[in-house]
Order: structure tokens, then C-alpha cells, then sequence
């Protein structure tokens, strides 16, 4: 199955499109390489507004409260500032965030009222500071001896408000628990896998983590018992040819873009992804989305979006945004805005959560929605040693404790 282009908005080959966030009442932003971020209107081809963030890349782009379907306040950061703007308010920020090191930021996510935003590596730690999104003046709270390379990928828990996950090129994934004040205590669980390129939640009590070698895995979260087992990851190793591409875009509430970037023969794949289960039945293939350059985000707006139903925007290198008609028959266009109905606030770490969860377990069986997040599973596949992607340093793997600085070995690529 494939999709037919409807239209396309085109900044320049030299001028790279790099993320995707919906202002659902407003319009769809894209950053780019030349450090703008645009407003793209729903119902035309057009650009509403312009917003001048750097002379550089844009590293990140989140909504304030990426939750709130109405919002008109966005984050985006270049270099060593992140800059807060509200689109109703011209193409000024409305507050500027900097840090005492002067470092790069990399990473936002904010949830749950509250802005996260992770550093490059300065010095021997990279750091990541919490902000009320009232109160831009100063963090509420940093943690700054966590993360030991660049933080690259930061995720609220949907459902908690004290969860909070993040991933950097050190080959940690942390899960923090926010209730707890001090640094280390707040340091719940560390997942050991490999340089991250993108983490989050599939589900309550679980976890993905999608590496710039191409591996992925999928990981339990541990509760706070002291005897502790924690299962072993769902690990698919290397997926490019298990999933048939060169590159993972990125994971999606209900599905998987990927990306071909070969000389002519570029293509965007998107598959559906449900309960841990990639359905390669299931699927849609544009071929020459973007040329031969790399797909860098793909946005398939949720069903509650009028008049957007069977659409598909892609964002790339060639310095295009697309936007694709698909047939409305694939299934793969039925998606949500979360993994999960996030609605519900949840407390993940109580053990009266993961009682229930038990009860569940016993109650419901094997084949229960339920029992597929939280069942042991065992590593099916082991990753290989691959070359890195968009990073220039590959990451070596330890076996030292948590809390140890992770020893590097820095590769020129």
C-alpha cells in the first residue's frame, strides 16, 4: 500500500526539516537546520508564522505541555539557549533559558506543567534541568552527575507526573522518580543498553529504547522491591533487516516509521506496532518520500484531528515537508496521541499498583493486554557491532556499576 503527494512545502535543499509537533488548534511547527521553526497551517500549503530561534540547528522542539490539545506555547532550543514562544504573541520568545556552563542543550519534553532540558556533554557530566512552566526564571530542580555523554531523548510518564526517563550516547537509559528529593535516591533504575537515539513508554510498566546502531529493545520497570529480579529486555538486536530498512525514524503511538536511503532507491515505511509486535502485514510504503536524503520525522495526525484522517506528513533532508494521501482502508492511520489512554493519573511505583497489576495477571492469563507488558521475556536476538548514526563517537558498552562513571571509548568516524 502507498500514498499519493498532495502537496509539499519546500525551505531549501540546503536547509534541513527536522522535527514535527502539532498545535492542534493551530497548526503543525517544524524546526530546521537553519535554526527557524515554522507554522505550517492545517488546511493549506502555507506558512502562518516564523519564528527566528538561532542561526543554528534546531536540536529539539517540544508543546509546552505536549498533553493539552489547545496549547499555543512551544520550546526550542539552538546552542546554549532555550527559547519559550507563544504564537498568539508575535514571533518574539516570551522567556529565554540558559545554564551556568554555557552548554548545549540537546533535548526537551515537558508534561505534567513542567519543562525538561538536557545539555551535551561539558566537562565530565552533562546535566538536565526541571522547570515549572509558570516560572521560566529558574529550574525547580537538575540533576547534574547522572548522565556521563550527551543527553539525547527525555520522557515524562504519561500517567505519573513523577516518572521521568531519559537517554543519553553514555549507553544509559534512566527512569528518575521525582517524589524522592536527592539526586541519587531520586535515580531509581538504570537500563545498560546502548547509545540512545530515541526512548520512551509503550505502556505503563514498560519500556523502549531505540539505539543510533540501529538495535532496539524493550525493557520492564523495576518497582521498589528489595529483592529485586528484573526480567531479562525483549531485545531485537539489529532491526534493519528484520524490519527491512536502514534506518528506524522513530517509534509512534501505534506505529514505526523507517526510512531507505540507498541511491535511488529512498523510501519512507511505516508499519503498524501494537502490543510490542511489529505487523509488517501491515503497512504503508511511499517510495522517493524524500529522494535519497534521510526521513528525519514522520506525523500522522490522531483521528480526533477533523478532516485529517487519512493524511501523512514527512519531514526530511532534502529541506521538504510532504504531505500524503493515504487509503483510508489502512488501518495503520487509526492512531492516538499516546501508547495508551493517559487520562487516568497513576501512581507506577506504589505496591498497590503493581498488586493490581499481579492480580491482573493471575485473573486474566496469558493472551490479557496486561500480561503482554509485564511478562518476563528473554533476549531473542543478539545486536551486532554496527557504525553509529548522526553521532560521531561510537559507544563501548561495561559492565561497571550504576553509579561509576562509564568508561568511553571515543572513535573519529
Amino acid at each position: 500500500m502507498s500514498a499519493k503527494l498532495v502537496n509539499q512545502i519546500t525551505f531549501g535543499n540546503d536547509n534541513w526539516c527536522l522535527e514535527l509537533k502539532p498545535l492542534y488548534s493551530r497548526g503543525l511547527l517544524c524546526s530546521s537546520s537553519n535554526g527557524s521553526v515554522n507554522l505550517i497551517d492545517w488546511n493549506s500549503p502555507s506558512i502562518i508564522k516564523k519564528f527566528e530561534v538561532g542561526e543554528t540547528n534546531i536540536n529539539s522542539l517540544r508543546v509546552i505541555n505536549n498533553d493539552f490539545e489547545n496549547g499555543c506555547i512551544f520550546a526550542a532550543t539552538s546552542l546554549a539557549s532555550v527559547k519559550i514562544y507563544d504564537v498568539r504573541n508575535g514571533d518574539s520568545p516570551v522567556a529565554t533559558i540558559k545554564n551556568d556552563k554555557n552548554s548545549v542543550f540537546l533535548s526537551l519534553e515537558s508534561r505534567h506543567d513542567m519543562l525538561v532540558c538536557g545539555t551535551e556533554l561539558t566537562g565530565v557530566d552533562a546535566e538536565m534541568f526541571i522547570y515549572d512552566v509558570r516560572y521560566f526564571s529558574k529550574p525547580v530542580r537538575a540533576f547534574v552527575d547522572s548522565h556521563h555523554d550527551d543527553i539525547t531523548d527525555i520522557k515524562f510518564h504519561p500517567s505519573d507526573k513523577n516518572i521521568l526517563l531519559s537517554g543519553s550516547t553514555d549507553g544509559y537509559t534512566n527512569i528518575y522518580d521525582l517524589a524522592q528529593e536527592d539526586e541519587d535516591e531520586a535515580l531509581h533504575q538504570v537500563i545498560n543498553y546502548a547509545s540512545i537515539h530515541s526512548c520512551g513508554w509503550l505502556s505503563p510498566k514498560r519500556i523502549y529504547t531505540l539505539s543510533h546502531m540501529e538495535t532496539f529493545a524493550i525493557h520492564e520497570l523495576n518497582d521498589k522491591s528489595d529483592e529485586l529480579t528484573e526480567p531479562r529486555p525483549l531485545d531485537f538486536g539489529d532491526i534493519r533487516g528484520q524490519w527491512d530498512c536502514d534506518y528506524v525514524v522513530d517509534l509512534y503511538p501505534g506505529y514505526v516509521a523507517m526510512g531507505k536511503s540507498a541511491e535511488n532507491a529512498g523510501e519512507l515505511k511505516i508499519c503498524g506496532f501494537e502490543n510490542e509486535i511489529m505487523n509488517t502485514e501491515n503497512h504503508i510504503i511511499i517510495p522517493n518520500a524524500h529522494g535519497d536524503e534521510v526521513i528525519r520525522d514522520v506525523f500522522i495526525p490522531p483521528g480526533n484531528l477533523n478532516n485529517h484522517s487519512d493524511i501523512i506528513y514527512s519531514c526530511g533532508e532534502d529541506g521538504n515537508v510532504n504531505i500524503w494521501h493515504a487509503p483510508r482502508c489502512s488501518s495503520i492511520l487509526n492512531v492516538s496521541k499516546d501508547f495508551w489512554n493517559a487520562t487516568e493519573q497513576l501512581d507506577v511505583l506504589s505496591d498497590d499498583y503493581n498488586m493490581l497489576v499481579g492480580r491482573n495477571n493471575e485473573q486474566y492469563g496469558e493472551n490479557s493486554e496486561i500480561k503482554k507488558h509485564i511478562k518476563p521475556l528473554m533476549i531473542t536476538k543478539k545486536s551486532r557491532n554496527i557504525k553509529a548514526k548522526n553521532i560521531n563517537r561510537n559507544v563501548i558498552k561495561t559492565n561497571t556499576p550504576q553509579r561509576l562513571v562509564l568508561n568511553l571509548i571515543r572513535i573519529c568516524l
